[in-house]
């Protein structure tokens, strides 16, 4: 193996790994040639890859050697697993978290909130190291106030989405991306399970069936996990599934920790057929048993809706599972089939824009029904009406079926080129090219802006 150069050893060639995976060794030595290169690393691996247990490993050679490391997460669970894996290593760590006493290994596990709530100065120097899980997640604030309190620290993020909400890269966070596989190539090795997708036959704002009549006709005797956009929704349907004699509960950001890790358990141990939850499982939770994927939302980010499915891929004691998503607004025509090639640079789906450029997305006021480009999450269109709270999606029936492809992101790329030269060339207005957009597809063209080659 090459060495390191320019790095004093943070991550030596030499060290025991732990039933390391081709891919992840790949991984590994991958971060090792980076870090020769730069200070910022990012490590994109698909959900069910193995991210934690990569980083474990990256985290007891670095402590081998001397290093100090702080692995900065924010879920409690991925605190606690994370902990687990290195004292199964035999790596003394200890846990930055609210309850938990303050310790002086030379690891530790780091709850952000725990962190920014403290003001806690990060005891770090050259050549120590900071891992970010979910890096995607890496707020400005957040990642700028660790990095200017330890400029010749080493950082590493981990992620599955290596791009913002918005479609925004993490260049400005990260020099260098390490993707050593795809979760194409993890299905074909057999450590993620295919996706059968049903759904209506485009992007719609409404869910094509009810959550429940969904769940009965393909969730049915299957273990679900179920993500829906407000509380009442998903109340209503743990209560109509309760009603059918069907095990379910509810989960929402609001549910005491000690109740939420029981439902957790329960749902793992078998005690409970269907989990509905509301922002609370996207990610940094993981369960082998769950085999369905009931999407009774809207998904405007292709972050989310990868993190979502992979709730459902991970194989556990099933080499043959394969799992269902119940996709019941078409969000797939929007984000791509669930294996599809997405970006592993830096620059996710567009660049960060100037400040004066806004950011790209599209908006129809509901009162006057003006078509506007809005900055940020501005809740005002041009014409002074204020944007409503988002109502409960009502049902807007539509054929559910097998889904086997959809339209490319490039075919759609080329699309709104085509519309927007034409409305050009026309005198139409700028809005006119976004609007047959969504006509067409049923979503808004938010994350896109002309190819130079259509200009």
């Amino acid at each position: 193996r090459r060495g390191v150069q320019g790095l004093p050893g943070v991550l030596p060639a030499e060290g025991d790994a732990v039933s390391l995976r081709d891919y992840q060794l790949r991984a590994v030595d991958a971060v090792r040639d980076a870090f020769g290169r730069v200070r910022r690393v990012l490590l994109a691996l698909p959900t069910g890859a193995g991210k934690t247990h990569t980083a474990a490993e990256l985290i007891a050679r670095a402590w081998a050697r001397g290093r100090r490391v702080w692995f900065i997460v924010h879920r409690r669970e991925i605190a606690l697993d994370t902990q687990r894996r290195l004292i199964a290593r035999r790596v003394p760590c200890g846990l930055k978290m609210a309850g938990e006493p303050e310790t002086n290994e030379p690891v530790q596990v780091v709850m952000v909130q725990t962190i920014t709530a403290r003001g806690t100065r990060v005891p770090l120097g050259k050549g120590d190291l900071v891992v970010w899980d979910e890096c995607h997640h890496c707020d400005a604030d957040t990642y700028r106030a660790v990095a200017e309190q330890c400029p010749e620290v080493f950082h590493l993020g981990l992620t599955a989405t290596p791009e913002r909400g918005d479609g925004a890269g993490l260049r400005d966070a990260f020099d260098e991306i390490v993707a050593p596989v795809t979760s194409r190539e993890l299905v074909a090795l057999r450590v993620l399970a295919p996706v059968d997708v049903k759904g209506p036959g485009r992007r719609q704002s409404r869910l094509s069936m009810s959550a429940f009549e969904a769940w009965e006709r393909w969730g049915r005797g299957r273990p679900t996990v179920a993500f829906c956009e407000s509380i009442p929704a998903s109340l209503a349907l743990v209560v109509a599934l309760a009603e059918a004699g069907v095990a379910a509960a509810h989960l929402d950001g609001n549910t005491p920790t000690r109740r939420r890790e029981a439902i957790l358990e329960d749902f793992a141990a078998g005690r409970l057929d269907v989990l509905s939850n509301v922002f609370v499982l996207t990610e940094g939770w993981d369960c082998a048993r769950a085999e369905v994927i009931l999407l009774a939302r809207g998904c405007g980010s292709a972050a989310t809706f990868v993190q979502i499915i992979g709730r459902g891929r991970r194989l556990g004691d099933n080499p043959d599972k394969r799992c269902t998503l119940i996709d019941l607004c078409g969000a797939v025509w929007q984000h791509g089939m669930p294996d599809a090639d997405r970006p592993t640079t830096l620059d996710g789906v567009r660049s960060r824009p100037a400040e004066e450029d806004g950011d790209g997305a599209i908006a129809q006021c509901a009162v006057c029904g003006e078509v506007y480009e809005v900055a940020g999450y501005a809740r005002v269109c041009p014409n002074g009406h204020e944007r409503p709270e988002r109502p409960v999606r009502e049902v807007q029936r539509a054929p559910v079926a097998d889904i086997a492809s959809v339209v490319s992101r490039e075919e759609l790329q080329a699309e709104f080129d085509r519309l927007t030269r034409m409305a050009r060339e026309r005198g139409w207005s700028p809005k006119a090219a976004p609007t047959m957009f969504w006509k067409r597809f049923g979503f808004w063209p938010a994350r896109m802006r002309e190819s130079r080659r259509a200009a």
